[in-house]
């Protein structure tokens, strides 16, 4: 079986794949499944010592490392624990990346009854006073390599961005917030377990006819052409292709937040703004230029699928930020920007 180049980070040296009993898929394609070897399982030795630990199994999906940057570091292309916890923020933290581990990764020496009362914190909110109604849904999926998904309360109609793994638990918590109206899914990488998410809230989904595939030609509402398109009168959808054909950032008009997807992000490593480049299915060039787009828009965050959150001070900082990233791909994918300031992040 042909895996693409994301699959195979999926599949570390100690998983195997089996043929599934359930034989073959939409496409007639034989399904495979993902089978953990007992030594995956065990405990990374870059790990400190102490009750939480990461395990072979680790994807490098840098979910740990942005929710607990104080006790997860990455060692070795995979994370570790380089800090137990030591306060019960830093506890809760921490129980709130393993349950949001896309392959339970991170584990325990010892059960923590803890647990129990984390779970029920989920979705988290981003920033109470910044962007009120703005929540991180947690439960990050393997079907998604990791990616981040979001939920706004709005007056009217919740959303839903991108997919978290479907949990029981969450979908209840969304009950009490008003339901999901709509379910907006940035590109085809981070579709996940949409069908389920839309069963179960019977929500319109919204996606780019350039994304849609075998596993969302059921979609409610596809997009076309080059927009911009809108969700009621606060929201607009932004056509930013490149990554992928029909990626489509998500712009929320009143908190100035920009859903980004994997259209772009802050690099945990660098600190800078970064685009996925080894996974791009379209074009790098094109990407570029629908980065440039951004800078027509007013807004101060940027809350992608993948990489971490930005923050800018305000609009100029974050055309700045932009123009010197665009400056400093001109070499290598053409001119893209016309100046060239230091970026900074607030």
């Amino acid at each position: 079986m042909a895996l693409t180049l994301r699959e195979t980070f999926l599949l570390p040296r100690y998983h195997n794949l089996v043929p599934s009993r359930s034989g073959r898929n939409e496409r007639n394609t034989v399904r495979y499944r993902i089978v953990v070897s007992a030594s995956a399982r065990k405990r990374r030795p870059q790990n400190v010592e102490g009750n939480f630990f990461v395990d072979h199994t680790c994807i490098d999906c840098d979910t740990c490392r942005w929710m607990a940057p104080d006790v997860f570091a990455r060692i070795g292309g995979m994370s570790a624990v380089t800090k137990q916890p030591a306060s019960k923020d830093e506890n809760i933290k921490t129980l709130q990346a393993l349950l949001s581990c896309p392959t339970n990764s991170i584990r325990t020496e010892k059960p923590m009854k803890e647990v129990v009362e984390v779970n029920k914190m989920f979705p988290l909110p981003i920033d109470e006073n910044a962007l009120p109604g703005v929540y991180h849904c947690g439960y990050h999926s393997n079907k998604t390599y990791g990616a981040t998904s979001y939920f706004i309360s709005h007056p009217e109609g919740n959303i839903m961005v991108d997919c978290p793994e479907y949990k029981e638990i969450l979908a209840r918590k969304f009950d009490m917030l008003g339901g999901i109206r709509y379910l907006f899914l940035t590109h085809k990488d981070d579709v996940g377990e949409h069908d389920k998410w839309a069963k179960r809230f019977n929500c319109e989904r919204i996606m780019h006819i350039g994304d849609v595939d075998y596993r969302t030609a059921d979609v409610e509402r596809k997009l076309h052409g080059d927009g911009p398109w809108n969700i009621g009168s606060d929201f607009e959808l932004v056509h930013t292709p490149g990554h992928t054909e029909g990626s489509v950032c998500l712009y929320y008009k009143p908190t100035k937040v920009l859903f980004t997807g994997d259209h772009l992000y802050k690099s945990g490593e660098t600190g800078e703004l970064d685009m996925a480049l080894i996974y791009n299915k379209q074009s790098v060039s094109l990407q570029l230029n629908s980065v440039k787009k951004l800078l027509d828009l007013d807004f101060n965050w940027i809350l992608p699928g993948h990489g971490r959150r930005v923050r800018f001070k305000d609009n100029h900082d974050k055309n700045a930020t932009i123009e010197a990233f665009l400056a400093s791909k001109e070499y290598l994918y053409g001119n893209v920007s016309t100046r060239n300031k230091e970026p900074s992040f607030a």
